[in-house]
Order: C-alpha cells, then sequence, then structure tokens
C-alpha cells in the first residue's frame, strides 16, 4: 500500500510503506533546515507515527550551538568559560561538555598539537566568522591578511596544555578563549545518534554541514550513500562511500571556506604551529568511524598532519581515513578502501 499526503510544517511525511510482516507502517520523515550557520539534512525511517522526529532534532541543534558550544552567545558553557578566563576560578560544565573536553585535549595531544581548541585569537585575527557570513567574500568589508607580529601576539594566547579540566570545572588562562567550532557539528552528530537511539528508529541519515551519522537501515535494504566533495567542482563527488548500519562521517576541506587576496588563496583551516592556512599538501580530509565529535575533529587534525602523519593518527584511533591531495591523487586506509567507490 502507499499513500501520498501533504504536510506543510518543518517536517514532511515524504512516505509510507507498508510491510508485509504484522503489517508495520514504515514511515518516512525528511526536513531540510539551517543550523549552526549551515544546511542540516534529515531523513528518517520510523514505523512510530511521530512527526516531532525533524522538529526536535533541529531544536536540539539548535539547543545545542546556544546552550553550550558557541563562544558569542552570552550564558552558553563555552562563553562562560571564556568570560572567565584569568580570573583563577573554574567554571562549571555539564558532564556531556567536561566529557568532550578531555577528548579533545587527548587528541590535541596525540597529534602534536594539530588540532587546539584554544584557537580562538588567531582565528578573529583573521576574521574565519567574517568569511563564513561572506561580510569579507562580498565586498562588504575589505580583507586584511594579519602580519607575522600580529600572528605571534595570537598565537601567545593558544596553547591547549594551559587549559585546565578539573572536578567538572574548566579554567583558562588570561587572554586565552575556547573554539569548539571545528568539533560543533560531530558533536551535533553525537547528540542526534542518541536522540533518535531513545527513539527506536529503523534507520536514519543525518547531516550537519560536512558532518553525517548513518543509523540502522534503510526499509528496502540498500546501503546509506554518503558523497565525498570534489574540492574542485564542489557541485559533485570524488566518490561515494557505501555504508550499513551505523556510522559517523566527518569531511574537512580547503574549499569550505576561503579568500583571496592579490593572487593568494587562504583557507579557514588554521594550522596552530603557524598561525597560518595549513600547507600539508592535501585538499580534503574524511574520516569514518564510531564517533562524531573524533570524526570531526580526526578531519582537522589530519587535514593539518597531512597525508603520512595524518593516515598514522587515524589508525591510531581505529578510525578510516580518506585523503584529496593538492594534485587530485586520492590515498586511504585499507578499511576505507572497502566502503569507498571513485566516480
Amino acid at each position: 500500500m502507499k499513500r501520498k499526503q501533504k504536510v506543510f510544517l518543518l517536517v514532511v511525511l515524504s512516505g509510507m510503506l507498508l510491510a508485509c510482516a504484522g503489517c508495520v507502517r514504515i514511515m518516512t520523515y525528511t526536513a531540510v533546515d539551517t543550523v549552526m550557520g549551515t544546511v542540516s539534512s534529515q531523513t528518517i525511517y520510523s514505523s512510530r507515527e511521530e512527526d516531532c522526529f525533524t522538529s526536535e532534532i533541529k531544536d536540539l541543534i539548535a539547543g545545542l550551538e546556544q546552550d553550550t558550544l558557541s563562544w558569542r552567545v552570552e550564558g552558553s558553557e563555552v562563553a562562560r568559560i571564556n568570560a572567565a578566563a584569568g580570573s583563577g576560578a573554574g567554571v562549571q560544565v555539564s558532564e556531556k561538555l567536561y566529557a568532550d573536553l578531555e577528548i579533545l585535549l587527548k587528541l590535541s595531544e596525540d597529534s602534536g598539537g594539530a588540532f587546539d581548541i584554544t584557537i580562538r585569537p588567531v582565528a578573529e585575527l583573521w576574521d574565519i566568522d567574517g568569511w563564513a557570513a561572506g561580510e569579507n567574500i562580498f565586498g562588504k568589508q575589505p580583507v586584511h591578511i594579519p602580519t607575522e607580529e600580529q600572528i605571534a601576539l595570537a598565537l601567545s594566547y593558544t596553547d591547549y596544555e594551559k587549559v585546565l579540566l578539573e572536578d567538572g570545572a574548566v579554567e583558562l588562562p588570561e587572554g586565552m578563549a575556547l573554539d569548539l567550532g571545528a568539533v560543533g557539528k560531530g558533536i551535533a552528530c553525537d547528540r542526534v545518534f542518541l536522540y533518535l537511539q531513545a527513539k527506536y528508529v529503523q534507520g536514519a541519515v543525518v547531516s550537519v554541514g560536512g558532518s553525517v551519522v548513518t543509523i540502522g537501515k534503510k526499509p528496502d535494504g540498500t546501503q546509506w550513500q554518503i558523497g565525498i566533495v570534489d574540492p574542485w567542482d564542489t557541485s559533485a563527488f570524488v566518490g561515494i562511500l557505501y555504508l550499513e548500519g551505523t556510522h559517523f562521517v566527518s569531511t574537512s576541506g580547503d574549499y569550505e571556506r576561503y579568500v583571496e587576496v592579490d593572487g593568494v588563496r587562504y583557507h579557514h583551516i588554521l594550522n596552530p604551529a603557524t598561525g597560518y592556512p595549513a600547507e600539508s599538501g592535501v585538499r580534503s580530509v574524511t574520516i569514518l568511524c564510531d564517533s562524531g565529535i573524533l570524526s570531526d575533529a580526526l578531519s582537522t587534525a589530519c587535514f593539518v598532519l597531512g597525508e603520512e602523519r595524518g593516515m598514522a593518527l587515524a589508525e591510531a584511533y581505529g578510525a578510516e581515513a580518506l585523503f584529496v591531495d593538492t594534485e587530485g591523487n586520492i590515498s586511504m586506509t585499507e578499511g576505507m578502501k572497502q566502503v569507498f567507490q571513485e566516480r
């Protein structure tokens, strides 16, 4: 049996399938929203007639940004930590954020500082957020490339080793600030997974910008298909990941945000060691693993490290990795070869 109906709400009930065994109806819920300054798409398969899935997911992600991750929103956990920098008093945070910070600081150590959640002063200097908003790209403001002296000063206020975690509290030295923008979308995928797992959905695929989570399976038994963007043509893919079950996928690329000044192209993935956009011989890195926060953080760290060291880091974390280098060559871990098909 197949029935069509139109619903003029955030939630779109796009289809209804009837499984013969037990006459269980499998509904398909889809939506496309803007959250965390990026596009989020959702496809959810469930036998439960709940039209709240997609709207609640949007609210969940928006709430995560507003209440926890945003350094801009006064009163968010990260903003409170930054506001208290140098006060000598730690800021009590939620168990989830504390656990996430422990993971990220460990990855910072394991990557030799290629990933650093204290990069905020340098990112502000480059006005990365202005690029994202299109303020510079479309001529609303002139683009200013920082001087070596300015970058050196900003770098003096970065160092993940100076972040103190103790008894559920976070403390920063004066002038330092946390920025979880590089992992926010991966953390959102983790939260979405927990939400949908509690709903006992049959299957789902949810993307938040460059991070994706797949859950369960499709009603027709086919595999999830996740496209890997072509850095030279972002409307095309270099290949497709064919996945079954629950996975987290994140891609970091130099094509996502960038500006050109006097013929020089500057992208948004900064090397914490130099304060400049990373030059590692790669244009994108895709990570496949069992954690949203790690997939997102590893994709950034591996981009900064480059293919050889990045591949070693990914494998140390039990993750699969795919690199597209500046010549268009594709290299990947053995596990990634099992699920990737080049276009």
